[in-house]
């Protein structure tokens, strides 16, 4: 595209606007969750407003990108920014958690077609050469969000309100759209591209059993949880099928049979579960059997994302020297040492303990990502660069997807009875005071909470965080899991992997 520094600058700054909403809101939910919660109830569906978002975004960003080929990069980045807009008003004036999940969903799908599209336009108007280094800034961009997310989140909770966590988007979504309508102008040839829609339907209805059935919201004989979680693996089994006989499938399952691939989506399944267990529940957590507030909810989770970029930062380097194997396992120990802080975490811990725990977590996560990240460009040809880079990031969401349902399924059937024992224990007969505890919701709520007399409270918050410990357990398996994958990668020096022209087919 023949545009002028001025337009590119301008375009690139477009993108990254709306690269930054759909990565903001994947973390600045976490920490207004747990107040969301307190007003609106629905604690049994907390894990649904992250995996719904994600599980949207995830599913259908290779579709859209792929309408981008036939219809053009502008219409559907535009599309993309407006539903994303339209869900992020609509939750803001949710008054029912179920609503809530809807309109996250729709959100979702608009991040879908901002983020895969957005790297595009960028490949689209910047000659080889330069590709690599703007391309970085979508990285910054997501360590920034990282890093804004949790205290934005807490900030706008505790001190307006937590609607104004979605209402926010508002104008940076207006912004990121206006510049893209007035300095794009697509002179490229269009391809029409066969897409991939039995794939891609037999994959979200697989994902979506799944989750369902981790979360048991069957509700009738003929949809109990093993009954969908069957049909979700046949679905999935199917859709493995149908992938391996399209034309331009949704995951090139070709690119498995490279080992560096395998491992590097396995590993990042695993750190999914990790990262995305760690934003949704530490927070919850915090504010309920810590007594914090959203800000301190969002300060103990902010420094995920300060190790991150520290733990990225030496990786660089250590790859260089060391390679990706050894690398990877000094994140991923990294990875584990964190998640086994978390394990013995209770009503008693201090903030500073938990502070320490995430932010070893963060520095685990930045060496083995970063690895991860470069190895897999570097090993595959340019053309299949992008498709390659966009499947680790598609499995690291799915990863989180099925991690939070899992630990959202294991909370859901540990805190119901644990909490009724409590609260049949601390009431005493006293059905005021039962009435006043009976919903959960009132350990998240600060200004219900200080109408719960001390000795009840830590009596109930106890039972919480109790019914939290086997999701803390939960992201130990995790860290150990990406441990034990991190030892199949292959070794030697990071230059002996380097770009293949061989074709994945």
């Amino acid at each position: 595209m023949g545009l002028s520094r001025r337009r590119k600058a301008l375009i690139t700054l477009a993108t990254l606007i709306g690269t930054f909403l759909a990565a903001l809101d994947s973390t600045v939910v976490g920490t207004a969750m747990p107040t969301v919660i307190g007003e609106l109830g629905g604690l049994s569906l907390y894990p649904w407003v992250f995996a719904s978002y994600l599980l949207a975004a995830t599913v259908t960003g290779p579709v859209f990108g792929k309408l981008s080929d036939t219809y053009g990069r502008k219409p559907i980045y535009l599309t993309g920014i407006f539903l994303f807009l339209l869900g992020s008003v609509l939750a803001g004036t949710s008054e029912t958690m179920v609503g809530l999940i809807a309109f996250r969903t729709l959100q979702g799908l608009g991040a879908g077609a901002v983020q895969p599209v957005a790297i595009t336009i960028v490949g689209d108007i910047f000659e080889l050469e330069s590709r690599a280094r703007v391309q970085g800034l979508f990285g910054a961009v997501w360590g920034i969000s990282a890093v804004l997310g949790p205290a934005v989140g807490g900030l706008l909770t505790d001190y307006i309100s937590w609607r104004w966590v979605f209402y926010i988007n508002l104008p940076f979504g207006l912004v990121a759209a206006a510049l893209l309508a007035a300095t794009l102008t697509e002179s490229f040839e269009r391809r029409p591209r066969r897409i991939d829609y039995l794939g891609t339907s037999l994959l979200i209805f697989g994902l979506v059993t799944v989750l369902f059935s981790l979360l048991d919201r069957g509700g009738a004989p003929f949809l109990s949880a093993p009954m969908l979680f069957f049909v979700g693996i046949v679905a999935l089994v199917l859709f493995v099928a149908v992938e391996r006989r399209a034309e331009d499938p949704v995951v090139p399952l070709g690119l498995f049979e490279e080992r560096i691939f395998a491992v590097a989506v396995l590993g990042n399944l695993a750190l999914g579960g990790v990262l995305f267990g760690v934003s949704v529940y530490v927070p919850l957590f915090v504010q309920g059997a810590l007594a914090g507030t959203a800000v301190t909810a969002g300060a103990v989770v902010a420094p995920i994302s300060i190790g991150w970029p520290v733990g990225s930062f030496i990786g660089g380097r250590m790859i260089l020297r060391r390679g990706y194997r050894k690398t990877l396992l000094v994140g991923s120990f990294f990875v584990v040492l964190g998640a086994g802080l978390c394990v013995p975490m209770n009503g008693a811990t201090p903030l500073p303990y938990v502070v320490l725990a995430v932010f070893v977590i963060g520095l685990g996560l930045g060496f083995s990502s970063t690895s991860y990240l470069v190895s897999i460009q570097n090993a595959v040809p340019w053309r299949r660069r992008g498709i390659a880079t966009s499947s680790i990031v598609f499995f690291r969401t799915v990863g989180g997807s099925i991690g939070v349902a899992v630990m959202g399924a294991l909370l859901n059937a540990s805190l119901g009875s644990r909490y009724e024992a409590a609260v049949k224990e601390v009431s005493a007969g006293d059905a005021d005071l039962a009435r006043l505890l009976a919903d959960p919701n009132a350990l998240l709520q600060p200004a219900l909470r200080e109408q719960i007399p001390n000795a009840s409270y830590a009596e109930l918050a106890s039972s919480l965080a109790a019914a939290l410990s086997p999701t803390f357990w939960i992201l130990f398996a995790l860290g150990l899991a990406a441990l034990g994958l991190a030892t199949f990668f292959p070794g030697g020096q990071a230059k002996d992997l380097v770009n293949r022209e061989d074709e994945y087919e």
